[in-house]
């Protein structure tokens, strides 16, 4: 099956703009606060969408959902049902330079048109998984951002 993001390098640069990034670091003070928070109804309503493919597997984003690129296209419609009243939903792929900007703004865009009283916000993660990995790896709160980590894969 043909990957949905296939495009010019020039359109690939404008569908990056189109939709804001979130660093890591505030993606992880989000996910943070709401580990800690007892209280379901005062946690932040934010998902993480990962839409890795075959590379998604040996670890990932804690709680995050995974939506390979090739699967996106007929999961969109299900994924703006389930999601358009959160406050956010965050994109990513391995290095969030095609498929996971590509996948935020596809879903900006229908959600836009099909669900005008939405206030749900949308990004994509900055650098990806890799940048995630990086940071935070090594952290004393590894197991509250990062689950299903294979050291066979990521070393």
């Amino acid at each position: 099956r043909a990957p949905f993001f296939w495009g010019s390098r020039k359109s690939q640069e404008k569908e990056k703009m189109a939709v804001e990034q979130m660093s890591p670091g505030i993606l992880a003070t989000i996910l943070l606060k709401n580990a800690e928070e007892k209280d379901a109804s005062k946690r932040e309503a934010v998902v993480v969408i990962d839409v890795r493919d075959d590379d998604w597997k040996g670890g990932n984003i804690k709680g995050s959902i995974n939506v390979p690129s090739w699967r996106f296209p007929d999961k969109l419609e299900g994924l703006l049902k389930q999601h358009q009243d959160k406050k956010a939903v965050v994109f990513h792929c391995m290095y969030s330079q095609q498929r996971g900007p590509k996948a935020a703004r596809a879903f900006s865009q229908t959600l836009a048109s099909k669900y005008k009283d939405s206030k749900c916000k949308v990004y994509y993660l900055t650098g990806g998984w890799k940048a995630w990995f990086k940071e935070y790896i090594n952290s004393e709160k590894r197991d509250l951002l990062i689950e299903n980590l294979d050291p066979k894969i990521w070393g």
